[in-house]
C-alpha cells in the first residue's frame, strides 16, 4: 500500500487547522498511511505573519480572548486555558498582543506534530513555494522537486502580494513584518510619514511608530495622555477616499447591551426565515431585514438607519467629522453615551454575520446583488469590525498631541516615508504565487465576488469544473467563503471536509489498488 502524498503550503492558523483535521481524519483510518509536506518558511507554524511572535506587544488583536480556540471537541485548550499557565492572567474580553496569541499557535502546530497518529508522516520545509504545477494526476511543487497527490493552499495574508512593488527609500509597499519595514533606518526620528490606509493596518503601523518607539499612554479621565520618546515620527498623515475612520469594539466590562439574548434569538430567527425563501436576495431581501432589525435594536419607529446607512457611505468626512465620529464611537463603546445608528448596524451585522456567511458562501449572487453587497461589506467592515477601543482612544489622543494628522485624506501631504497599510482585495490581479500561476493555468477561477472559488470541501473550481487534487482555504477565497480572517475554528467547516475528503479518496485509491 502506497502513501498518499499532500502538500499544504502556507501554514499560518489555516495551515494548522487543515493538518490538526487531516491528523484526526487519518487516525481513524489507521491502515491508510500518509505523508504530508508543510511549507512554512517562518519559524513559528501557525502564528502566520500576522501572529507573528516576534511583532511589537503594543499590535492587539481584533478578536476578544475569550474566543480563541485553535481546538475541537476539547482535544486541546483554548487559547484562555492555555494563557492560564502564563504569569499573565487574560480575561475573556481582553484583546490581548497578537504576539501572545501567535505562541499560543505555535505551541499548537507542535503539538499537532507531537501528537500525529503513526500512519503520519509529517516532512516540514522551511521555503516558500513559487508555483504548484499539474503533472499528469499529479501536481510538482517547485523548486523543490516534489510531486503529491493533493495540494492545498493556505498562504493567507501573503507578503508578496503586491507584485509590482518593492521597498526604496522613500516607499514602503506594507508594514509587515513591523520588525523589519518599520525600523529607524527605514522611518527615522522626526520624520514625515504620509499612511496609505485608515484602518486596521493603519492603527497598527501608528502604534509601531510611536509606542512600539517608548512613547506612553497612560490613562485619563476621558481617554488617554501621550508621554513621547522622541523616537517618534514628527507627523503621520494617513489618507483615503472616503476618510471615514472605524468605529471602536465595545468594550463589554463598560458597556450595557440595550437588548437581550431572547430579543436577538427572534432576530436570528427571523433573517433565517428570510434567507431560505426561494430567490433571496442580498439587495431585495436580506439588507433590508438588517436595516429593519438595526430600527428595532434602538426602539426607532421611524426606520431612520436606511436614511444613515446611505447618507454616511456617500459622504466624504472632513477633518472636524473625522474627529467627531471617532470621539463618537469611542464614548459609546466605554459606555459615555447612548447608542446611536451606527453602533445598532454594526452590532446586528456582528450578530447575525455567521448567518450571512452561511447564506452567502458558495454561492454565485447575480453580478448587480454582489456589487451591491460589497458596497454595503466595506462600509459595515467599518462600523462592525473596528479596532479595541483603548487603540481608538490612542488614536484620538495622537491626533489632539499633533503626531497624527487628519488634514491630508487627499494623500497630498509632502513626506519623508510613504507606508502601505492596506490589505488589497482578495481577487486574481492580486494573487502572489503560487496562486497567480494556477490561475493563469485555468487551475483557479474567480468568482462574482471577487475570491477564488472553492466548494464547500475547498476543492479548487475551474471555469468548467473541479482540480481533482487542489484546494484552497483561507484569505485568497474570501468572497467565495466570506469571513476567513478570524481564528474561530467554528465559523468554518473547510479543515474537516477537506480532511474528511483526503482520506476517503486514499480509502477508494488503496481499494482499487487491491482490486488490480
Amino acid at each position: 500500500m502506497s502513501d498518499t502524498e499532500i502538500a499544504i503550503v502556507g501554514c499560518g492558523p489555516k495551515g494548522l487547522y487543515a493538518l490538526d483535521s487531516l491528523c484526526e481524519a487519518a487516525r481513524r483510518s489507521p491502515r491508510h498511511r500518509f505523508t504530508v509536506h508543510i511549507f512554512e518558511p517562518s519559524a513559528q507554524p501557525g502564528a502566520g505573519p500576522i501572529y507573528d511572535p516576534r511583532q511589537p506587544e503594543v499590535l492587539l488583536m481584533n478578536f476578544p480572548a475569550g474566543l480563541i480556540n485553535a481546538w475541537t471537541g476539547g482535544r486541546g485548550p483554548s487559547f484562555m486555558e492555555w494563557a492560564a499557565r502564563s504569569p499573565k492572567p487574560v480575561d475573556a474580553g481582553d484583546y490581548v498582543p497578537r504576539a501572545h496569541v501567535g505562541r499560543y499557535l505555535f505551541w499548537s502546530f507542535e503539538r499537532v506534530v507531537a501528537q500525529a497518529p503513526s500512519n503520519v508522516r509529517l516532512i516540514r520545509h522551511k521555503t516558500r513555494v513559487d508555483a504548484v504545477n499539474r503533472n499528469g494526476d499529479l501536481w510538482s511543487i517547485s523548486p523543490h522537486n516534489i510531486t503529491v497527490d493533493y495540494v492545498l493552499i493556505t498562504t493567507g495574508h501573503q507578503d508578496g502580494f503586491r507584485q509590482g512593488e518593492t521597498t526604496t527609500r522613500d516607499h514602503i509597499p506594507s508594514p509587515f513584518p513591523i520588525d523589519r519595514r518599520l525600523t529607524q533606518t527605514a522611518v527615522p526620528p522626526n520624520s514625515t510619514v504620509r499612511c496609505k490606509g485608515f484602518a486596521l493596518t493603519f492603527i497598527d503601523t501608528m502604534l509601531a511608530l510611536t509606542e512600539g518607539r517608548g512613547g506612553v499612554f497612560a490613562l485619563s479621565a476621558t481617554g488617554f495622555n501621550y508621554a513621547p520618546s522622541g523616537q517618534e515620527p514628527r507627523r503621520i498623515a494617513p489618507f483615503s477616499r472616503s476618510g471615514r475612520p472605524m468605529r471602536a469594539k465595545v468594550e463589554a466590562a463598560l458597556f450595557t447591551q440595550p437588548r437581550d439574548d431572547a430579543f436577538w434569538d427572534e432576530r436570528r430567527a427571523a433573517l433565517s426565515h428570510i434567507l431560505r425563501t426561494p430567490n433571496a436576495t442580498f439587495t431585495n431581501h436580506v439588507w433590508p431585514a438588517f436595516l429593519s432589525c438595526a430600527d428595532q435594536v434602538l426602539g426607532n419607529p421611524s426606520a431612520t438607519s436606511a436614511d444613515f446607512f446611505t447618507q454616511r457611505s456617500k459622504t466624504t468626512f472632513t477633518p472636524d467629522e473625522i474627529r467627531q465620529d471617532l470621539r463618537i464611537g469611542y464614548d459609546i463603546a466605554m459606555g459615555r453615551r447612548a447608542q446611536d445608528s451606527a453602533w445598532a448596524l454594526a452590532e446586528v451585522w456582528r450578530r447575525c454575520y455567521p448567518q450571512l456567511i452561511n447564506w452567502i458562501s458558495h454561492r454565485e449572487l447575480t453580478p448587480d446583488d454582489a456589487h451591491h453587497f460589497r458596497q454595503i461589506a466595506a462600509e459595515m467592515e467599518r462600523l462592525a469590525f473596528g479596532p479595541p477601543a483603548q487603540n481608538i482612544g490612542k488614536l484620538i489622543t495622537l491626533e489632539q498631541a499633533g503626531i497624527v494628522s487628519f488634514d491630508h485624506m487627499s494623500g497630498e501631504a509632502a513626506t519623508d516615508v510613504t507606508i502601505n497599510a492596506t490589505i488589497p482585495p482578495a481577487g486574481g490581479a492580486e494573487l502572489a504565487a503560487p496562486l497567480d500561476g494556477l490561475l493563469r493555468d485555468g487551475h483557479l477561477s474567480i468568482g462574482t465576488m471577487g475570491g477564488v472559488r472553492v466548494d464547500k470541501h475547498a476543492h479548487a473550481l475551474t471555469r468548467d469544473g473541479t482540480a481533482k487534487g487542489l484546494s484552497v482555504i483561507g484569505r485568497a477565497t474570501e468572497g467565495c467563503v466570506l469571513g476567513n480572517d478570524t481564528l474561530s475554528r467554528s465559523l468554518h467547516d473547510l479543515p474537516e471536509n477537506w480532511a474528511a475528503a483526503v482520506v476517503q479518496c486514499a480509502r477508494q485509491s488503496n481499494a482499487l489498488e487491491h482490486s488490480l
